[in-house]
C-alpha cells in the first residue's frame, strides 16, 4: 500500500490525496495547530466541523502535529522515512523554512516523490502571488471564453483550476512513482494550478494556432451552433443539445419532424445562418422531462439540465456508483462523491 503524507489545504490538494485515498492509498494528513485546514470551518457543521472536510478527508489518518517544534519535526520526520510520496500546498519556500523542504527530505528519504501544488509553480514573475481559481482562470484565458451575452466574463459555480489541479497532482505522483519503479529514484514534482487549466484550450487554441477568430468559429461554446446549445423549455427547465456531427442533428430533426431543418454539413447549422429562433420556439412547447421521452433512446445527443438536487436518483438510473456513504467519527452518516471510474478483476 502506498503511503502518502499530505500536508495541504482548502480543496485542490485535499481532493488529491482523497482521490488517492480512494485508490487505496495511504495518506496521513498534517496539519499544524498554528495553521489548521482553513475549509474545517468552511459552510455548514457536522460533528463541529465542516461537511466540506469530513467529504474530503473522511478516508484519511488525521494527525495535528506543530512540526515547528524539534518534538513535533522528529515526529514528522518518522512518518516520512518510509512514506512513498508527500504532497504539500503552501507557497515556495515555506515548507524550507520549516525544514521540510525536498532537498532536507530526499536526505531522509531518498525513493521520496515530493509534490508541490502551487498557484502559478516554483519560479518566475508569479510564484510568490496570493490567488484563487478566479485568478488562475483568469491568467489563462478560461475566464475570457466564459462569457454572457454582453461580453461580461461569468464566474462558474464551481472550480475548474482547483479541481483540475487535484487531478494534474494525482497524474504527476503517478507518473514520478512509475518512473521511481524503474530507477529507484525520487522526484520533485512541481504543479501549478494555473498550467493545470491549459488542456481546457485545446480546441479554442487550435483554431487560434489556425488562424481563424476562436470566437466566431468554435462550435463548442454555446454561441456559434444551433447544435450546439442549451435551449430553455416549457417550464422553465433546461435541455442540452450536443449533436455536433451532422447526422445527429439530423435524427433530431427527424424525432421532431422537422425535415426541413436538415442540413449536409456543419457551416450551414451556424446560427448566422439558420434559424435558432425557430428552434428555440420549439423547445418552448413542451417541458424539459417531455422532450426528454420524446428523447430517450433516439440517438441525438440531447440530455437534460440537471439541478444538483436532482443528481443522486438519475446516477442510479444510469447505473453509475457516483456518491458514496460515510460516517463521520461522531457517528454521522454523510454522502460524498464517489471515485469517478469503476474497476473490475
Amino acid at each position: 500500500m502506498l503511503k502518502i503524507i499530505d500536508f495541504t489545504r482548502l480543496l485542490p490538494g485535499p481532493l488529491a490525496t482523497h482521490l488517492l485515498a480512494q485508490m487505496g492509498a495511504e495518506v496521513i494528513k498534517i496539519e499544524s495547530p498554528k495553521r489548521m485546514d482553513y475549509v474545517r470551518k468552511n459552510g455548514p457543521q457536522v460533528d463541529g466541523t465542516s461537511v466540506l472536510f469530513h467529504q474530503l478527508n473522511h478516508k484519511k489518518q488525521l494527525k495535528t502535529v506543530d512540526y515547528n517544534t524539534p518534538e513535533g519535526k522528529a515526529e514528522v520526520i518518522e512518518l516520512i522515512k518510509d512514506a512513498d510520496a508527500l504532497i504539500e500546498q503552501f507557497r515556495p519556500g515555506a515548507m524550507e523554512s520549516w525544514g521540510l523542504g525536498y532537498e532536507e527530505i530526499k536526505k531522509i528519504n531518498s525513493q521520496m516523490v515530493y509534490v508541490s501544488l502551487t498557484g502559478y509553480g516554483q519560479e518566475g514573475a508569479f510564484a510568490d502571488e496570493a490567488g484563487h481559481d478566479l485568478n488562475y482562470l483568469a491568467h489563462t484565458g478560461i475566464l475570457s471564453l466564459l462569457v454572457d451575452e454582453s461580453g461580461k466574463p461569468v464566474v462558474p459555480g464551481f472550480q475548474l483550476a482547483d479541481i483540475g489541479g487535484a487531478y494534474m497532482a494525482v497524474m504527476a505522483l503517478q507518473n514520478a512513482l512509475i518512473q521511481k519503479l524503474m530507477t529507484k529514484k525520487g522526484a520533485y514534482v512541481d504543479v501549478a494550478l494555473s498550467d493545470a487549466v491549459m488542456p481546457f484550450l485545446t480546441v479554442p487554441f487550435s483554431l487560434h494556432s489556425s488562424g481563424l477568430d476562436h470566437n466566431a468559429f468554435n462550435p463548442i461554446n454555446g454561441k456559434t451552433m444551433v447544435n450546439y446549445a442549451v435551449y430553455e423549455c416549457a417550464d422553465g427547465k433546461w435541455l442540452s443539445v450536443g449533436a455536433l456531427e451532422v447526422k445527429f442533428w439530423n435524427n433530431l430533426c427527424d424525432v421532431v419532424n422537422k425535415p426541413e431543418w436538415k442540413r449536409d454539413n456543419q457551416i450551414a447549422l451556424m446560427n448566422q445562418v439558420f434559424p435558432k429562433d425557430e428552434v428555440e420556439a420549439l423547445f418552448r412547447t413542451k417541458s424539459r422531462d417531455e422532450w426528454m421521452e420524446i428523447f430517450q433512446g433516439k440517438d441525438v445527443c440531447v440530455a437534460p439540465v440537471l439541478e444538483v438536487a436532482e443528481l443522486e436518483g438519475r446516477r442510479d438510473a444510469m447505473n453509475r456508483v457516483s456518491f458514496e456513504a460515510f460516517e463521520t467519527p461522531g457517528g454521522t452518516v454523510l454522502k460524498a462523491i464517489a471515485l469517478p471510474f469503476q474497476m473490475k478483476r
